[in-house]
């Protein structure tokens, strides 16, 4: 028998990132309305700027009147806690050769822990949650023939907005340009460019790391590297 568990709203919800080879917001979601797999299952909200909402229940009977909120509810409580309840797609970024989106998946499990406060679930039934959000998304995503950027994951997600203001709050802007410059040449396909911009970002944080420790840099970053081991600053895993 499965073990029973208390999981939290963040380790149920699904996301990634994808590239999407269309140039307006409009053609896709033109697509998900025309996909009858998806609008016979979800309710799709008119989009909000470039972002577009699936929720997993239709909100009007089939004579076209609103649905009682407790009808709803009862439909919510009997229906398997793995089926995918919410989709977001939201557009990040204009690029010359797509649309950088972000998308999110939550599976009923999430609105029955945020909404009816059930708390309590199986390993197994956490599992089926996270892996039918997790082919959900990649169904949709092979729709348009996307390109995966960030994989399909349940992960804690530092906004990038954070991550460049503790980086330029430490002095590090410069490595906040050449990471910006790495993530638009990988939805690029300039793999070989990304991983120039990568480097450098990484040897200017190395550079960072040697100042601030006192140390005076060697002719290489890998000796770079073991000094600062041989200092006690890193460990051998981590060098």
């Amino acid at each position: 028998m499965s073990d029973m568990i208390t999981p939290s709203l963040e380790s149920i919800t699904v996301r990634a990132k994808y590239l999407i080879f269309e140039k307006e917001f409009n053609s896709i979601q033109k697509k998900l309305r025309e996909n009858n797999s998806i609008s016979t299952r979800f309710h799709i909200f008119a989009p909000v700027g470039d972002s577009i909402r699936l929720v997993s229940f239709k909100l009007r009977n089939k004579n076209g009147k609103k649905k009682d909120y407790n009808i709803y509810v009862k439909e919510l409580e009997k229906s398997r806690v793995g089926d995918v309840f919410l989709f977001t797609l939201i557009v990040l970024e204009h690029l010359d050769n797509g649309l950088l989106v972000d998308i999110e998946c939550r599976p009923r499990m999430w609105y029955r822990i945020a909404q009816l406060h059930e708390s309590t679930f199986s390993e197994n039934q956490v599992q089926e949650a996270i892996i039918e959000c997790k082919s959900f998304v990649r169904q949709i995503m092979s729709m348009f023939k996307a390109k995966e950027v960030e994989p399909v994951s349940v992960y804690p997600i530092i906004q990038r907005t954070e991550i460049k203001g503790r980086l330029t709050n430490l002095g590090l802007k410069v490595v906040v340009g050449h990471l910006d410059k790495a993530e638009k040449h990988i939805t690029q396909n300039n793999f070989e460019d990304s991983l120039k911009s990568s480097r450098t970002a990484f040897e200017k944080t190395i550079d960072w790391e040697m100042k601030k420790r006192g140390l005076g840099n060697t002719d290489n970053y890998k000796n770079d590297l073991e000094r600062l081991r041989s200092k006690g600053f890193l460990d051998k895993d981590t060098t």
